[in-house]
């Protein structure tokens, strides 16, 4: 076992080494240092480059002027699915998050740590530890290897084996070895320090009785396999990205597999003669008796122990009976607590410290329970190992993996997404509009609309008159409904409109319904009788047929606030009405203007009447239909219209309605506050 424990700390420590250099050797650059060079071309110690993508360059959280700031960076891995699970949760689970169905990111893939340690080791208990000079390194040493991995940013869980090799040594006499199983022969009747000849006053070098004496000490090799949760303390940061240091609080359960020995004989086989170290004890006058050991002492006892001890340490040291273990190995659980702190060297290699004990249920790990009386009790306390040491800690795992998570600060992602809203970007992808239609990407339905084109709101070409042929293509955008069409969009119409068109039908929506036109002649005579006279008196109000012009409705124009400009989206509504009047040509309709605008009465009254001639214009220029077929009023309200938008636009508008009997009225009326100008064109 020692020859094993030898190979094994040497082996970790060759390969400890080997890792360091390799690391150094990997990161270092020859020759001069240059900045530029350092700046975006030399490897990078700290930060896992292939996780910032655009970022290097980015206008936004440059690589680079972030590293001037603090290193190191946290990567960014929110956007790239090679750190995720393929084909598993993490990665539906990502996915969802980007397409906004989801307000969580997925955690990343992680890297594990492995490290190797070293350090001091002693065992607080009865005896106090031993550190001789030159290698009391040497005889209180532990060595053991770790592995870790992540739980989430600040939780963890570690596995890890140690070998602990530890050395106690009391500087003064013990009296009490009576129930000592170990020093009174009952193990070996060679160790017998409690009724020997050998010790007795004629037999030692100061001539004293040393039976019932003796120097405690000890050397206890221990197995030690720990599992342990891990928590970070500090790794939360709202002011920095990364740690550079990180500190932690570990606490678990551990099996331990011990022995201890004493050195009680010498290089014969024979008991120690205390009698010269125990002499320091005594006073030069033999009437006052022992005195008890000071500090003062401490210095010699130890020098002639030194001379007499030769720390082999060849005897058993009294231990449990009836202890599950092997051989002479006992096997004993252990609670394990400990804090630390890494110091993050490179991307794939930190340096810790650490402070870990272990806290058993046994009192014989230094091979001493005995109070110091002439009663069977126990010291007061069991013993704790205490382990110091020095760690060694390298991230493993693949370069498509983060670094340990517990290095990582969890509030950067929701710093970074804060970070990246820039508001100038975000307006210029909003509006942005790439076929320049007037309606944004975001809302576009047609995102390719040919150049030109006229679009309703939602970016869709416009095909006013419904016949498939949208407008910029069609020679007549606003077809009689019911009608063929050519390849131009033209409607196939007779030119005889109120005749031949005479008694047709019409469906919900205004649609004429095929063969049900009568046939009336021109000037009024059908073939079932009646004429075609003006609707107004009843002459021409039906022709043959059944056909009944003033039975068909008529749509209304409505207009934004303070416009009189039509809207291109109420020219079918126009065509309609045109249409309708070229049916029935001797019909006329009265054109009635309305505005709420504001709380002025003369400008609504202007603007009304701005918005009645504005529809009649249009009607005379677009139809050729004449003007004094149109009885033209307005009205403008005293005050601003209320309501929801809706409704206010309903109070903006032109109606029109087929004139009554007798009715009569200006085509062109003047306007009512000539000079006043009353909404915009535009």
């Amino acid at each position: 076992m020692k020859n094993f424990t030898k190979l094994f700390t040497l082996t970790l420590f060759l390969a400890s080494v080997s890792l360091v250099f390799a690391q150094a050797t990997d990161e270092k650059e020859p020759g001069k240092v240059d900045d530029k060079k350092v700046a975006k071309g030399s490897k990078d110690r700290q930060n896992q480059t292939q996780f910032f993508g655009e970022e290097m360059e980015a206008p936004l959280h440059n690589f680079y002027r972030r590293k001037e700031i603090s290193t190191p960076l946290q990567p960014s891995y929110d956007e790239d699915s090679a750190v995720y699970q393929k084909k598993g949760k993490r990665e539906k689970q990502q996915q969802s998050y980007k397409q906004n169905q989801y307000l969580f990111p997925a955690r990343p893939r992680d890297q594990w740590e492995i490290g190797v340690n070293f350090g001091t080791a002693f065992i607080s208990g009865d005896v106090k530890p031993f550190f001789s000079r030159p290698v009391g390194f040497i005889q209180n040493f532990g060595a053991g290897v770790t592995v870790r991995k992540a739980l989430g940013y600040v939780g963890s869980i570690r596995f890890g084996y140690n070998f602990f090799m530890m050395t106690g040594r009391n500087w003064e006499p013990d009296k009490n070895i009576k129930y000592n199983a170990a020093l009174t022969g009952r193990y070996n009747p060679a160790v017998n320090y409690w009724n020997n000849t050998a010790l007795a006053a004629s037999n030692t070098s100061d001539s004293i009785n040393m039976n019932r004496l003796f120097f405690h000490n000890y050397r206890t090799n221990v197995h030690d396999i720990h599992l342990a949760g891990v928590v970070n303390v500090g790794n939360i940061r709202f002011h920095k990205e990364r740690n550079m240091v990180n500190f932690y609080l570990m606490a678990g359960a551990s099996a331990m597999m011990y022995v201890s020995y004493t050195d009680a004989l010498d290089e014969n086989g024979s008991v120690y003669d205390f009698s010269a170290p125990y002499a320091v004890f005594r006073t030069p006058s033999a009437n006052q008796g022992n005195v008890n050991a000071k500090l003062d002492k401490r210095k010699e006892a130890n020098r002639l122990l030194n001379g007499i001890l030769d720390g082999k340490y060849e005897s058993r040291a009294e231990h449990e009976n009836n202890v599950f273990g092997y051989k002479q190995w006992q096997i004993l659980p252990a609670l394990t607590v400990g804090a630390g702190v890494q110091f993050h060297v490179a991307k794939i290699f930190t340096i810790g410290l650490e402070q870990r004990i272990n806290v058993s249920g046994s009192d014989l790990l230094d091979g001493y329970r005995w109070q110091q009386d002439d009663y069977a009790g126990f010291t007061r306390d069991n013993d704790v190992i205490s382990y110091t040491s020095l760690n060694l800690l390298f991230h493993v795992g693949g370069k498509k993996k983060t670094e340990p998570l517990f290095w990582l600060n969890p509030v950067h992602h929701g710093y970074k997404k804060l970070g990246d809203v820039d508001p100038a970007a975000l307006a210029e992808d909003i509006l942005k509009d790439d076929d320049d239609d007037g309606v944004p990407n975001k809302l576009d339905k047609e995102p390719e609309t040919k150049k030109d084109c006229p679009v309703d709101s939602k970016g869709r070409s416009l095909d006013s008159d419904k016949d498939g042929v949208i407008d910029c293509d069609d020679k007549e955008p606003f077809s009689a409904p019911g009608y063929p069409i050519d390849s131009n969009g033209v409607a196939i119409i007779s030119t005889n409109l109120c005749c031949d068109t005479a008694g047709i039908e019409y469906d919900s929506e205004g649609r004429p319904i095929p063969g049900t036109a009568g046939n009336l002649l021109p000037g009024g005579a059908g073939p079932g009788g009646g004429t075609n006279g003006g609707p107004n008196g009843g002459k021409g109000r039906k022709g043959s047929g059944g056909f009944d012009c003033a039975k068909m409705e008529l749509p209304g124009v409505m207009f934004d606030l303070d416009k009189y400009y039509i809207d291109p989206q109420y020219y079918g509504n126009l065509h309609q009405i045109a249409e309708r009047m070229q049916m029935c040509p001797d019909m006329k309709l009265v054109v009635t203007g309305f505005d709420e605008s504001r709380n002025d009465q003369k400008f609504n009254e202007q603007l009304a009447w701005n918005r009645a001639n504005a529809a009649v214009d249009y009607l005379v220029e677009k139809y050729g239909i004449s003007r004094d077929r149109f009885i033209v009023k307005y009205q403008g309200g005293k005050k601003a219209a209320t309501g929801t938008p809706y409704e206010k636009k309903m109070k903006n508008k032109v109606d029109f309605r087929y004139s009554n009997d007798g009715e009569t009225g200006d085509s062109n009326p003047p306007a009512p506050h000539p000079g006043l100008k009353a909404g915009s064109n535009k």
